[in-house]
């Protein structure tokens, strides 16, 4: 079956000095705040439920990454590196006149998150990463083998994981594919982000995640071929800013075998593992979610 891709813009169409144009939105008072979207070249939109929640604590801003969205691609496929996305977001922020801002990444956006953190650290105020992970090298592979083994334990009885686990494994080998069929093939392995995907209102997320996802193909092919396997530990033992460090139990992807690693590289960073909670914590425990963060934000 073949999933109508949407068309989902944010509210606002900016343009940088280079002529490159930003997609983006915001909500909330308060410091500003940069939601970097996981994928990589997942669609910003997919962070609206989360700009919501942190427009509690700051001004929340969604930009779309180049090539996803209104936003500009980059002139070289090379240029979909870390320093691309991070030299694109710093643009943006300039171009938008606010202050060094709180950067909130979740899973591949983690790590563009953290590396933004270290390479422009005027430019950022206190780092939040939710399930990520410091570049495929950072792990052992018997070690993130053996939790997601752990992970797909849990729910290798329930109805939906064999469809789920071979619909991400068809993704994973997917040869060039276009964005149509990038979304359709991935689409039944939602279920597995979350550790308890048959509950109401998990279920419901993976139904808008399933129906409003999109894919820029570019940047995914450019990190599998380039980019994906590098240790990024050095770059993070370089950043200096407030650090929080969020993890779901279960996930099976970006667990907290990743994050632990992460955690210990950036200096002073504060880790915790949410309970019951899959590679969406941020869904699944959101007031476990939200207590961690008002208990480390200053003045909360």
């Amino acid at each position: 079956m073949s999933i109508e891709l949407l068309t989902i813009e944010l509210a606002h169409l900016g343009q940088l000095p280079n002529g490159q144009f930003f997609e983006w939105e915001s909500e909330g008072d308060g410091e500003p705040m940069l939601w970097v979207e996981g994928g990589p070249g997942f669609p910003a939109h997919l962070g609206r439920p989360e700009k919501t929640m942190f427009s509690r604590f700051f001004r929340a801003h969604l930009v779309n990454a180049p090539g996803c969205g209104r936003s500009s691609p980059p002139s070289r496929m090379a240029d979909y590196d870390l320093r691309g996305h991070v030299t694109f977001f710093e643009s943006v922020r300039q171009a938008l006149g606010l202050a060094p801002w709180t950067l909130v990444g979740h899973s591949w956006g983690g790590l563009v998150a953290m590396a933004y953190a270290a390479m422009e650290p005027a430019a950022v105020r206190r780092l939040i990463i939710l399930d990520g992970y410091a570049g495929g090298g950072s792990v052992p592979p018997s070690e993130s083998d053996a939790e997601r083994e752990r992970a797909f334990d849990r729910v290798r009885d329930r109805a939906w994981f064999e469809p789920a686990r071979a619909a991400l494994e068809a993704s994973a080998v997917l040869d060039r594919p276009d964005e149509q069929m990038d979304v359709d093939t991935f689409a039944p392995a939602w279920p597995m982000y979350f550790a308890d995907p048959e509950l109401p209102a998990n279920a419901a997320h993976v139904e808008r995640l399933q129906r409003e996802l999109r894919f820029n193909v570019d940047v995914e092919i450019a990190w599998g071929e380039s980019f994906e396997a590098e240790d990024r530990r050095p770059l993070a033992r370089s950043v200096t800013c407030p650090t929080l460090i969020l993890v779901g139990e279960h996930d099976f992807i970006c667990g907290p075998v990743w994050n632990r690693a992460l955690a210990d590289a950036i200096p002073h960073a504060r880790y915790e593992v949410i309970a019951d909670a899959g590679h969406m914590p941020q869904y699944e425990q959101p007031e476990r979610v939200l207590a961690s963060i008002t208990d480390w934000l200053p003045g909360t």
